[in-house]
């Protein structure tokens, strides 16, 4: 069941079976990912299609898995992302790409197994409440004056809510005359929202002020 069914050389009926389980494991991969984070359609056709282009690339080398590596490394330096990916789309990515390998040098009984085993257990960790933190952290973003020390401007109120707030990034905006500030706080859970950006907005004039998810999944 594990062994390769192109050892022998590569056939019409070997390439219709691998190419068939490379797109059905794909389809899973990508129900799986839509199952347990947020996503888009496109990322979930590229995780349907990547397993085919990858085992593609490894039937082209015949199998060389040194030679497909190195092609794929290649094909890497491609950057085919706008936004950097969450290590939850890396991990959808990589099971993609281990499918395409697996299938790419005839190992369709080591693909299935391997789905069967890695689909169910990513869904049960999904739903598992065990590694959920009580107070995740949520990105802030205040935009201030040009005149307002981005650094420590909101220290003190950060300190009396008891937020734990750490500095990500400063940029301009509009031509330099503000600035936004991007933190990644913490929130206690007993804290109220609406009370703390009211607290903020005294600080930075009433300008633009938004709390996101820190971990915003999202899709090609």
């Amino acid at each position: 069941m594990l062994e390769s069914i192109t050892t022998g050389g590569l056939t019409i009926q070997s390439l219709l079976i691998c190419s068939g389980v490379a797109l059905a494991m794909g389809l899973v991969v990508a129900l799986v990912h839509r199952k347990t984070a947020k996503s888009t359609k496109n990322f979930a056709v590229a995780l349907v299609t990547l397993p085919l282009l990858v085992q593609g690339v490894m039937m082209m080398v015949n199998g060389n898995l040194g030679t497909g590596v190195a092609i794929l490394g290649a094909f890497s330096l491609v950057r085919f992302r706008s936004i950097p990916g969450t290590s939850r789309e890396i991990v959808s990515v990589f099971f993609a790409m281990s499918i395409g390998l697996a299938t790419g040098t005839g190992y369709v009984g080591f693909a299935l197994l391997s789905t069967a085993m890695i689909a169910p257990l990513l869904v049960l960790l999904h739903y598992l409440r065990f590694f959920d933190s009580t107070n995740p952290s949520k990105l802030l973003r205040i935009t201030i004056p040009e005149n307002t020390n981005p650094t420590d401007a909101f220290t003190d109120v950060f300190a009396k809510n008891g937020v734990e707030a750490t500095l990500e990034q400063i940029k301009t905006k509009n031509m330099g005359s503000l600035y936004e500030v991007t933190y990644a706080a913490t929130l206690p859970s007993s804290l109220d929202p609406k009370a703390f950006m009211d607290e903020l907005r005294v600080r930075n004039a009433n300008l633009p002020i938004a709390l996101y998810e820190q971990q915003l999944e999202g899709g090609l």
